[in-house]
Formats: structure tokens, sequence, C-alpha cells
């Protein structure tokens, strides 16, 4: 890789967590093939939540933060609980202390304490074509596919590392020709609510690490959220397109890829393959986090069906500050809604065994982080039929 002057000071003669950085992203450069690092934008840093940080994680951003400070506007994922009620919902202190040990060292290098999988509807919501050092599945396939910002997978420590130099390496879906599509997809059935979910579910099994390209589909903000949730989720995709939907569908070169149809079948069995449970103990909403138009969707939905299963709600503080009004109106139903913290990175397994839930992403991660079974439906269904 060919380095600027002040890339090779930093690489040289920086402070140490500089050093390390600037060592952790020229590695990635060279095995990726990349010719130089481009300056950033922003950068998106996961491993936030004790669960999946850990202890050994712990102590090493402990000391990388004495000396590391970042350079760009940097946003951090969820913790693994609301730390203002931790007693309340019964976490151990210890898991509580870790968990704001963690937050002090991201909030000591000069992260902004979003803790938010959604940064986009939290303040950091970059422009088409800004360069950027993104981790977060969810977050990554959004900056990509609905903004036209352009960022890799990046892992925590990567997107750390970027952020504190201010650069990443130029490879990946950084390059004009790696953003095109690989897969054709005709959507021949009506898509909406949670059906973007099991959309997104089925896509990524078939494509990897691919990039769809989906034909016949109208599509809002919203909608394209849940979808690319679940995509990531399943696949190891950065991007997708949508046909007259998403700013760069003009330019995915997709012509004489075969197309691939999507039945009622394909969403119904990837439904069910995905549903492993049958009678849940609790409602889970919010991976990603709810925006605040959701939030009061869900205030709604829960004051005409007055649900007796209890409902976790999962939002970022910014959302609940500008619906405020419709946590309280949930909460006054006996749920919770909880900030800092998002469903699959929060202990859901203090408090149930079976998670319903209308979110793809939820069902993919749910089992393995908290040992949950799931009833994967659309959310008016689950308070119907579990009410």
């Amino acid at each position: 890789m060919h380095l600027t002057h002040e890339e090779a000071a930093l690489l040289e003669s920086g402070t140490d967590a500089e050093r390390l950085s600037m060592r952790i992203l020229t590695t990635l450069g060279d095995v990726y093939g990349a010719d130089r690092l481009l300056p950033i934008a922003s950068a998106h840093v996961s491993g936030v939540s004790l669960k999946t940080l850990g202890e050994p994680g712990l102590e090493f951003l402990e000391s990388f933060a004495r000396t590391a400070k970042v350079r760009v506007r940097t946003t951090v994922n969820p913790m693994g609980i609301d730390l203002e009620c931790s007693r309340e919902l019964g976490i151990p202190e210890d898991f509580a202390q870790a968990q704001r040990r963690i937050a002090a060292a991201y909030t000591k290098m000069g992260c902004e304490p979003t803790f938010s999988c959604t940064p986009y509807l939290a303040g950091n919501r970059p422009v088409r074509g800004d360069t950027l050092a993104w981790a977060e599945s969810s977050a990554v396939v959004f900056a990509n596919s609905v903004i036209g910002a352009r960022t890799n997978r990046e892992g925590g420590p990567s997107a750390l590392a970027a952020a504190i130099v201010g650069r990443t390496p130029e490879y990946g879906l950084h390059r004009e020709e790696n953003r095109r599509a690989t897969h054709v997809f005709d959507v021949r059935v009506p898509i909406h609510g949670y059906r973007w979910s099991l959309l997104g579910l089925h896509i990524g099994g078939i494509v990897g690490d691919g990039i769809p390209y989906l034909r016949g589909v109208p599509a809002n903000e919203s909608d394209l959220k849940w979808f690319g949730a679940a995509l990531a989720a399943t696949g190891g995709v950065g991007m997708f397109h949508v046909e007259g939907v998403t700013p760069e569908w003009r330019e995915a070169h997709h012509a004489g890829l075969p197309a691939i149809p999507i039945s009622e079948e394909d969403l119904l069995s990837t439904r069910d393959r995905y549903t492993t449970g049958s009678e849940p103990d609790a409602i889970g909403l919010g991976t990603p986090q709810l925006s605040a138009a959701e939030l009061r969707s869900v205030a709604d939905l829960l004051e005409k069906h007055r649900p007796k299963v209890r409902v976790f709600v999962f939002v970022s503080r910014a959302a609940r500050t500008e619906a405020g009004d419709a946590a309280e109106r949930i909460e006054a139903l006996g749920h919770r809604v909880l900030v800092d913290t998002c469903l699959e990175v929060s202990p859901m397994e203090l408090w149930a065994k079976t998670t319903a839930t209308p979110s793809g992403k939820g069902a993919v991660y749910l089992p393995t982080l908290c040992g949950q079974k799931i009833v994967l439906e659309e959310l008016e269904e689950i308070l119907r039929r579990f009410g």
C-alpha cells in the first residue's frame, strides 16, 4: 500500500493506539489488495455490549483508550442493557458495572454515546458518496443501499482503528466495480410489514456475500431498513438495489443476469423455518431499534389489542426523546421501552424462553445470543393470537 507522509508518521511514531490502528488497517489493505487509504467522513463501532465483547475485550478496550482519540465523528452500537433500569430488570450488578466501564472507555476516546444500531436515525446520517468505516451489518447495508454512502462490513476493531486515524483501506464496496448486482429477483407477491423481513431472510440465504437487485416492489425507508437487516443476518450482504427506489439502481449493471422469482411459498417456508416455538413468554420489538414513527405505531397497536404477554420495545435514546408520548403510553400498559440496547444483545434469556417478534434479524440472533425459541410473525397477528 502507498501511504502518505502523514499516514507513515502515524504508523511509525504515533501514539500506541495510532500505531496499532495503522497496523490493523495496512494489514487489511494488504490482504484485500488495497492500494491506498481513503479519508472517512464518519465511523460507527460495534463491540459495545458486554455479551458480545466479553471481559477480555473490555480489558483491551480500556488499555487502548489510554492513548486513543477518534479523528472523525464516531458513533457506537447498543450496549447490553439500559443502565437506567438494570436493577429493576434483574440485571446482575457485575454485568452492569462492566457495561458502564465499556461505555466510559468509548466516551473517553471521543465517541458519541448514541448506543444505537441505527446511527442514521440518531444523528449520524451520511450523504450519498460519503466514505465511511461502519460496523454493524444492518447499518452498513442501509448506508450503502438506501443512502448511497460507501462502507465495507467492518468488524468492531477495524471500524475503531479507522476512527482513530480517520482512514480506511480502499477495497470492496469502496470500489465502483464491486457495487454491481450479482443476482436479480423478480418479486411476484405483495411485500409489506414483516414480509420484508421474510424476503430478506430468504434472499440472504441465496446470495451469500453477493448484491441482490429487486424488481417489482415499491418500498419506503422503513421497509428497506427491515429488509436489509434480515438480508445481512443470513448472508454476508453489504448492499442491495431496488429498481426505481434505491439511489444506485441505474448503476447496478444487472443486464444479462438470470431472474429468480419470489413466490408466496418462498416467504411462508422462510417463516416456518425460523419459527421454532409456539407459546411466547415475551414479545420483542426493535432489532434494529425502532424509529420514532415506528414507536408511535407500536403504541397505537398495543392500546388497540391490550396484550397480556409482556412487550419489550427497543429504541435509540434519540427516538424515545422524539416520541416520548408513545413510550409513556406503552409503559402505562405495563410494557417496557428500553434505550441504549437492542433486542438480541440484551439479556432476553432472563425474561423469556420463547420470544415472538416480526424481526428477521431477531429470528436469526435471538436463538444463538439469548437461547430463545422464536415465533416469527407480523406484529398485529402476534397481538391477535397471543394477546
